[in-house]
């Protein structure tokens, strides 16, 4: 398919476009600029193909798990950009997207959640995911037998808490992998994600809570 993907999950923005052969890609760190940022990069990555968005398949964008406001910044415009050009939707879950990069061994998937937690998954060596998505605190994670490669920046973060005690049963550490668009691209290709009319396209926040109460910042601390 002639593909537009959309990550504004984290501080980083990330698009791509798949027309005919030719791709283009925008993936930068920019803060909390998703809103400002993403309608002016979309239209020089479609000038440089010299296409409209209407000559596309679909939009592919990242539902979440990850920042509630990056969440909603980036469905909302894939949603109007949708309606406008009469084009469906494909949802796909985050941390999928951090899977699939580095596919061919099962893998323990950890993507910060501040609040001192993270959002985790596990993937067989197809990067097809064989739990739920959950948030935890990092302490919380537990892997069965077997050997599995860790991915995502909640290895970072968390790096204390998570590698001591999983590292007999983890082969590899790479904590740089996070959402892109570019694997979005590969997940629409896999047939694991259905299109869908944007007014069915959904967020997965997985936590409803967005802050600690002053109680239980200070229950942390001690």
């Amino acid at each position: 398919m002639n593909l537009l993907s959309i990550d504004t999950t984290t501080d980083y923005l990330s698009l791509a476009i798949r027309y005919h052969g030719k791709h283009v890609l925008f993936h930068q760190q920019v803060g909390q600029k998703h809103a400002e940022l993403l309608l002016p990069t979309l239209d020089t990555l479609l000038a440089e193909l010299g296409i409209g968005l209407q000559q596309l398949d679909a939009i592919a964008f990242s539902q979440g798990p990850g920042s509630f406001t990056g969440i909603r910044i980036g469905c909302a415009i894939a949603q109007g950009l949708a309606f406008a050009n009469a084009l469906p939707m494909m949802a796909i879950p985050t941390l999928d997207t951090i899977a699939i990069q580095a596919s061919g061994a099962p893998a323990l998937v950890c993507m910060d959640a501040r609040m001192g937690q993270v959002y985790c998954a596990k993937y067989d060596a197809q990067a097809q995911r064989i739990d739920a998505i959950r948030v935890c605190d990092p302490q919380d994670v537990m892997l069965e037998d077997g050997q599995w490669n860790a991915q995502g920046d909640g290895f970072s973060h968390y790096a204390d808490a998570l590698l001591p005690r999983l590292a007999a049963r983890i082969n590899s550490v790479d904590a740089t992998l996070r959402p892109h668009a570019n694997a979005l691209l590969t997940l629409a290709d896999s047939g694991r994600y259905p299109l869908q009319p944007a007014q069915h396209s959904e967020i997965l926040y997985v936590r409803n809570k967005i802050a600690l109460t002053t109680r239980e910042q200070q229950a942390r601390r001690t």
